[in-house]
């Protein structure tokens, strides 16, 4: 078990192995290929990247005279035509298509360049090809962006409300929003509930390589008959983006978060998440993130004591998304974290693997399956059994979507989760029966 003292060495060296296997991967990768043909392509892509596209159109036609056939050097070639507003742009990136037609990049350009062109028909198939391709991916997500703007006579949005209502079963009413466990155990009562979920946002800057937006959302929970449960959960989020490079992306998050539990206060807290995102292409893509949090727990009637649990977390996470054909996306991760409390007994290390499948199936029908196993180890002696505690939880869910259409969607789900715990007082089931019906404007 890792101490208090151990923490900052740990995420360090963490960090530092994930750098060194990113870039010990790139150079055995790059010694596969031709030194020249890359140094050229990675020349075009960055004078891409800093708008200089004539001189990538001369880079890129010089690599295209010893690889006539090249897909990537087509593609960027059309990309850097599309950007300079040029008419061979079609016919170059038509060809990168014909070459490949499942890249979803391809497709997104192709969209790109019928809509700067106001043909609107034609930009709406290939961005729509591009969310069959490669399903929730940042390339589906920029498409989806374009074709909402189609919707709306192609004038910019910078804001979006989202809408979510209906209600849920469950079985042992006894985490918040986010997971945390009440600081006195398990309820063990069931009941019924209905939420409400709001979110909006603004995009503060959106350009080619960054991006920057402010969003509030609201989460509020109304028991059929436990009403000291009922929460409220105020979140604001401040992100940034940054494209480093054609297929690295810097993210970065700050949110307060301030969540009531009956109408008391309950805890407060402020995130920094920053995050790497590496698309490496056809729908693949890799996000390492780190994230520090500082909790306030507040005492209340209901809960005493809970100010003990204030303190910090510290967490780092990988995660790949990988696709199965175009209608599967395959995701795997693993998180490390680290509590750091007021009182020992509520310091704890934690491993967690996830894994999850979802599905694109026809008629706007997405069904998603989830599996978690998160392992606690707790450092302090608890007052309650008078030792050491140790959580095993495992997680498993199942969710389906019919989306009537591209603003309005009903989804149904099932939440199961069990935690064995070596003190009676943590050991519980609980299974969470959800319907709702949500709203994107």
């Amino acid at each position: 078990m890792l101490k208090k003292g151990n923490s900052l060495c740990f995420i360090l060296s963490s960090c530092f192995l994930f750098v060194i296997l990113f870039f010990l991967t790139s150079i055995a990768f790059a010694e596969m290929m031709d030194p020249a043909y890359e140094i050229a392509v990675t020349r075009a892509v960055s004078k891409i990247e800093n708008a200089d596209y004539e001189g990538a159109v001369n880079d890129l036609e010089e690599v295209l005279k010893t690889r006539p056939g090249d897909e990537q050097a087509t593609l960027y070639l059309g990309i850097a035509l599309s950007r300079l507003g040029k008419r061979d742009a079609e016919g170059i990136l038509k060809k990168a298509l014909s070459i490949n037609p499942g890249n979803p990049v391809t497709n997104l350009e192709l969209g790109i360049y019928y809509f700067n062109k106001s043909m609107y028909g034609e930009a709406g198939n290939y961005l729509k090809n591009t969310i069959e391709v490669a399903p929730n991916t940042e390339f589906s997500a920029k498409a989806e962006e374009y074709l909402r703007l189609l919707k709306k006579g192609g004038v910019p949005k910078r804001w979006a409300l989202d809408i979510l209502i209906g209600g849920q079963y469950d079985s042992n009413v006894v985490l918040n929003p986010d997971d945390n466990p009440l600081p006195e155990g398990v309820s063990g009562k069931s009941d019924w509930r209905a939420v409400l979920y709001l979110k909006g946002g603004y995009d503060l800057i959106k350009s080619e390589k960054a991006g920057g937006s402010v969003s509030y959302s609201l989460y509020q929970s109304l028991h059929s008959k436990l009403d000291d449960f009922n929460i409220t959960d105020h979140l604001l989020e401040l992100k940034g983006t940054y494209a480093i490079s054609s297929i690295v992306n810097l993210k970065g998050t700050y949110s307060f978060e301030h969540v009531s539990v009956g109408g008391d206060t309950y805890d407060f807290a402020h995130s920094i998440t920053p995050s790497l995102i590496i698309s490496e292409g056809h729908g693949l893509s890799t996000i390492i993130e780190y994230r520090y949090r500082r909790s306030h727990f507040v005492d209340s009637e209901l809960f005493e004591g809970n100010s003990d649990r204030t303190g910090s977390n510290n967490l780092i996470g990988i995660s790949q998304y990988i696709p199965i054909g175009n209608s599967v996306i395959f995701k795997v991760g693993y998180s490390y974290d680290m509590d750091s409390t007021r009182e020992d007994y509520w310091d704890y290390s934690g491993n967690k693997g996830i894994a999850g499948l979802q599905f694109n199936l026809p008629s706007n029908i997405y069904l998603a399956l989830t599996g978690e196993y998160y392992n606690k180890d707790y450092e302090g002696i608890n007052p309650i059994e008078g030792k050491e505690r140790e959580d095993k939880v495992s997680t498993a869910s199942i969710s389906g979507t019919k989306m009537l259409s591209d603003s309005y969607g009903i989804t149904i789900g099932e939440l199961y989760t069990r935690n064995k715990s070596n003190i009676e007082a943590y050991d519980y089931k609980r299974s969470i029966t959800s319907l709702f019906f949500s709203a994107r404007f």
